[in-house]
């Protein structure tokens, strides 16, 4: 399973309207939307260099009322959203998260949550 497929499969439990890179024309709210940064890890583990890569996971959650999102990806922590990542094996930790701007529409909400995954290469 590739890194992105892991990362929907994780998410689609929680929000079934989630999206790899970017979404849809008109999309309908509450939605997801996840970019995957990626990088071989420098060579201290066990394996040699290059033996895990570390993704940057970045989820941005998007919904017409704020109480839809705080439902989703609550801004003191918990939440369904944070969950799935959390249950991830390859779950690091937490980077960032705050609010986010959709520019495709000012009525819509969002707010974003960065993570970090670690998996193995070999």
């Amino acid at each position: 399973m590739t890194i992105h497929e892991a990362v929907n499969a994780a998410l689609t439990p929680a929000l079934a309207n989630t999206w790899a890179t970017e979404l849809p024309p008109n999309p309908t709210w509450p939605a997801a939307v996840f970019e995957i940064d990626s990088a071989p890890e420098p060579g201290w583990a066990a394996g040699g260099a290059g033996a895990y890569s570390q993704h940057e996971v970045n989820v941005v959650v998007l919904a017409a009322t704020v109480e839809a999102l705080d439902a989703l990806l609550p801004a003191d922590g918990a939440g369904p959203i944070r969950a799935a990542l959390e249950a991830m094996d390859a779950y690091m930790f937490e980077e960032d998260s705050g609010d986010a701007d959709y520019e495709g529409d000012a009525q819509v909400y969002a707010r974003f949550v960065t993570v970090r995954l670690r998996t193995s290469r070999l």
